[in-house]
């Protein structure tokens, strides 16, 4: 393989990476505004207890739309957060885990797979 081969298609890597950085970002700006109004529906759903307890009359069906709204929202962003799985697992063929890295949760170990304050790297 030549060098201008080489070099050629180390670009077109750089340039797909690329791609998929931006593709990821935009399902993750898509993924906040999807749980910021989900957060929203559950404050509202709330606050609309709270009204409740204190004696109000609430709105026929007013409940019942925002666990709806809740709902759709839960669905909408496990979708999303497939499709991000999807895009990070397209860049790394063969890839355990989305973003190519194995997980191997252990003792001391976070979900995200960053060592506990305190804990050792080794096992025991």
């Amino acid at each position: 393989m030549s060098l201008i081969d080489r070099v050629s298609a180390g670009l077109d890597q750089i340039g797909k990476k690329t791609l998929q950085a931006i593709d990821e970002g935009k399902l993750r700006l898509k993924l906040g505004d999807v749980r910021r109004r989900k957060d929203a529906a559950a404050r509202d759903l709330g606050y609309l207890s709270y009204r409740q307890s204190k004696g109000e009359v609430l709105p026929e069906g007013e409940t019942d739309f925002l666990i709806r709204r809740i709902a759709r929202a839960e669905e909408e962003a496990a979708g999303l957060e497939a499709q991000i799985a999807a895009v990070r697992g397209a860049g790394a063929p063969g890839a355990s885990e989305p973003g190519g890295e194995k997980r191997t949760e252990g003792r001391g170990q976070k979900a995200d797979g960053s060592q506990e304050p305190g804990a050792s790297s080794q096992e025991s």
